[in-house]
């Protein structure tokens, strides 16, 4: 975790809908639970209405509890369903990286420990020039790794894996998260190992298969933060346990 300076971390995806963002209100979840005053971050939201109040954003916020303002939370939340770049062109905005480093920044200060949700994959864009790799890469904090429990996993995140070293960003890990209902075959729990073994990476937890999220996290809230192993991910964190 060389060169990490700020306390938290930041949850990327192998793709979008790996279900990063049931993997960060698990994690602030979790982290409250053992004592600590976790915020949260989604730097950028897309395909959201004006008029919604059911952003990812904002569901984060109502199930975690964390009480920021949706402003710093999600300095960005915009209209159409693509990547930030191209939904901000739609609407003629162009996304400063400063105004979000600053929201996060702020986050970073207010809180023991601060989770930053990101966009897509790595390699989303930003901007003609600028990633979420790269705005990564200036938070300054580890990266744990959301991937997919299925077939075309190991190509996915051993790209996610490569993209992130040839940066010099520190890898916390990865969490492996079941899309689908669980298929006991060999061929899928071949495909954690081989992951773990060819990535060198530590696993913090395996999330079942939780049928209607987000909209039933309430009745599977437990279950799913049970699965994070906590004290592994505090020991990689350097925190120590308060509760």
């Amino acid at each position: 975790m060389t060169g990490a300076h700020n306390h938290g971390m930041i949850v990327t995806g192998t793709d979008t809908g790996v279900g990063k963002t049931i993997v960060t209100a698990a994690l602030v979840t979790a982290l409250q639970a053992h004592g600590f005053d976790a915020g949260i971050m989604k730097p950028v939201a897309t395909g959201i209405s004006s008029a919604s109040h059911d952003s990812d954003p904002d569901w984060l916020l109502s199930v975690t509890g964390c009480r920021d303002d949706l402003e710093l939370v999600s300095p960005y939340r915009l209209n159409l369903p693509a990547a930030p770049w191209v939904a901000a062109r739609h609407e003629g905005l162009a996304l400063d990286v400063e105004r979000i480093l600053k929201a996060f920044h702020t986050l970073s200060a207010r809180h023991d420990c601060l989770i930053v949700e990101g966009i897509g994959g790595l390699l989303v864009p930003l901007s003609d020039d600028l990633f979420i790799v790269d705005l990564i890469a200036r938070m300054k904090m580890p990266v744990l790794i959301v991937s997919r429990v299925a077939l075309g996993s190991i190509n996915h995140t051993l790209l996610t894996v490569e993209c992130l070293k040839r940066r010099g960003i520190p890898i916390l890990g990865v969490i492996f998260n079941h899309l689908s209902p669980p298929l006991q075959t060999m061929e899928l729990e071949e495909t954690v190992q081989t992951i773990l073994h060819l990535s060198g990476l530590q696993s913090f937890g395996e999330l079942p298969f939780c049928e209607g999220l987000p909209g039933t996290w309430a009745r599977h809230r437990d279950q799913l933060v049970k699965a994070v192993d906590t004290q592994e991910l505090l020991q990689a964190l350097k925190l120590s346990a308060r509760a």
